[in-house]
């Protein structure tokens, strides 16, 4: 780690230390509590860059996997009362009645030290049986706190009373090891498994050979070819080369999850090398003639493009499983079902980008045949369509075809998209395409395996110890006190969910932090589950039009100096406007035709 991050560190490690030393609220287990502020210090690590994305998710994985603080604190409890309770046994075969007397006065004693004395009081002198007695303080003690701390107390008192009955006989020492090695034996089996629990998650590995089979497309020059080939087409004005552009994102997005690849690899040089070919470059001040323009054109298109398939970028995935996670598996999104909802939003959104773009920063040249020549130059030079090009071309559109539920149409099989994507690798590989060797070197994929598994855990682990809950109610008792509810709250939370990405350098850290709790905010507030979801993963795309750091193509293209920075925020903050307006009417009537509400 580079010492100028030391500063970083040492404030993502304070934010840890303040969710350990303080209380947690009375809704959250402390473990729950802890976790959020470790889950914290990690998004913050990867906004800051202390160390790079791959490493510092390996370390979460290995500080869940040390310290169990996934495991359940009732898990724990409830592993010490089995514990114990042999020991208690053969102490006092009456154990039981010492146990049930204990909890009765553990919560009568709650309930006097509360503003509820005169009822416990009042239950306490009634005739009633003991369990009949303490399943009514239960139910009063729970009203006035909540069903976490009633069950913590009834846990706490039973494990103390069969502690005390098992010391009569048994050495302290003993109990307490007891105790002891139920809660590290736990913790060590839950903290390891659910560490590596993201690894087995399947969109995690839809992205991962879906970037390795988008190698392909790189390696064999179908995706340049593919793009010099519209610009042939199109190129006779600067609009038109934008709109081969935006044509090039929209055919590549499918299968090439890496965003940061399609546009910043496959179209970024190609966009380089027109603006050079009119004598537009940063370098003597001519950027404006149409370097800008197609900059511009080149970085707007992909979070569109982004928007329209589950497998054009890697965080909508994650938004899948999220959704699915949120809704209790009610809603699972299909790859179909998601470039079908997309479909005529993107293409609207895509159709007008252009233009808007050429209002708010016009090239000066208007006219370019000179573009058709270079681009059909460009297509001599690449020759006739090679073997290994004609093969990467079929296994996209077997690709498309399957992924879109053609099995299902024509042979009545259902396949997972990863299955689908996995016979995709298995054709590149057998065909010669890609060398195993090649699919080792492919550094993103793998990078991608690893953060994008840890993040996904940690999320998962967030809902699993209640904290998604307590913040989405946090969300909903604003949502309320607004007095906001179904169309309007789904547009005030999917807004400020996209807004808040100033504050990110990571799409994938911004959804894994914050989509859950805002969809299910939504929930709560009586949103539609699958309309909200379509709103929010539109959201969760069109943030990445914001800023020069608002996902990875943006430092690549921002990079080559053809746009300044105010002129990148400026149209940034224009174009997510445009965007979530466009996507979200054309969505609406669109959503409703399909069934989505």
């Amino acid at each position: 780690m580079q010492k100028s991050k030391i500063p970083h560190l040492l404030f993502c490690l304070a934010i840890v230390v303040v969710f350990f030393i303080t209380p947690a609220p009375l809704s959250l287990e402390s473990n729950a509590w802890n976790f959020l502020g470790i889950f914290i210090a990690v998004i913050l690590a990867v906004i800051l860059q202390v160390m790079p994305l791959g490493a510092v998710c390996l370390i979460a994985i290995a500080i869940v996997a040390l310290s169990g603080i996934t495991t359940p604190n009732s898990a724990i409890r409830s592993a010490q009362i089995k514990a114990v309770t042999p020991l208690a046994k053969s102490a006092d075969p009456a154990y039981e009645s010492k146990v049930n007397e204990a909890i009765y006065q553990a919560f009568k004693e709650a309930l006097i030290a509360s503003d509820q004395k005169e009822k416990a009081l009042q239950i306490d002198a009634s005739s009633n049986t003991l369990a009949q007695k303490s399943s009514a303080l239960n139910a009063i003690y729970t009203e006035e706190n909540s069903k976490n701390r009633a069950q913590r107390l009834k846990d706490e008192t039973t494990i103390a009373a069969l502690s005390s009955v098992a010391m009569s006989v048994h050495p302290e020492q003993k109990v307490q090891e007891t105790l002891n090695n139920a809660k590290s034996k736990l913790k060590a089996s839950t903290g390891i498994k659910d560490a590596l629990s993201g690894f087995s998650n399947s969109l995690i590995w839809l992205i991962v050979v879906s970037i390795i089979v988008a190698r392909g497309v790189i390696k064999t020059g179908l995706g340049e070819r593919l793009s010099y080939y519209f610009i042939s087409i199109f190129g006779k004005k600067t609009i038109g080369i934008a709109y081969s552009i935006a044509l090039s994102e929209t055919v590549l997005a499918p299968v090439t999850p890496s965003n940061t690849a399609r546009a910043g690899a496959i179209i970024n040089p190609i966009v380089q090398a027109i603006a050079r070919t009119f004598k537009s470059t940063p370098e003597d001040g001519t950027q404006s003639k149409i370097g800008t323009y197609l900059s511009l054109v080149n970085y707007q298109a992909n979070p569109i493009s982004s928007a329209m398939f589950i497998t054009a970028t890697a965080p909508n995935p994650l938004v899948v499983d999220l959704v699915a996670k949120a809704t209790n598996l009610d809603i699972q999104i299909t790859w179909g079902q998601w470039a079908l909802g997309m479909l005529l939003p993107g293409l609207a959104a895509m159709a007008l980008m252009p233009l808007i773009v050429y209002f708010l920063s016009p090239p000066e040249i208007k006219e370019t045949p000179n573009a058709r020549e270079f681009a059909k130059s460009k297509l001599n030079e690449l020759g006739a369509m090679k073997r290994d090009e004609k093969i990467m071309l079929s296994v996209f559109a077997m690709l498309l075809l399957l992924w879109a539920g053609a099995a299902g149409l024509i042979f009545g099989i259902t396949l997972n998209a990863t299955t689908i994507a996995l016979l995709g690798l298995t054709l590149v590989l057998v065909s010669g395409v890609l060398s195993f060797s090649e699919i080792l070197a492919e550094k993103t994929a793998w990078n991608t395996l690893v953060w994008f598994s840890a993040l996904v855990m940690m999320a998962t682990m967030l809902g699993k110890l209640g904290v998604t809950a307590f913040l989405a109610q946090g969300l909903e008792n604003i949502g309320t006190h607004l007095g906001l509810g179904g169309f309007s709250i789904m547009i005030f939370l999917s807004v400020a969910f996209l807004y808040a990405h100033y504050f990110f350098a990571s799409t994938t850290a911004h959804i894994t932090a914050m989509f859950f709790v805002f969809y299910s905010a939504g929930l709560a507030l009586g949103a539609p589950p699958l309309l909200y979801a379509f709103i929010m993963l539109t959201a969760g795309n069109v943030m990445m039009t914001l800023t020069h750091y608002a996902t990875g193509t943006a430092p690549v293209i921002f990079g080559t100096g053809y746009v300044s920075l105010n002129k990148w925020w400026g149209i940034g903050f224009v174009m997510s406007v445009v965007n979530m307006i466009v996507m979200i009417s054309v969505g609406l009537i669109w959503w409703k035709v399909l069934g989505f509400y």
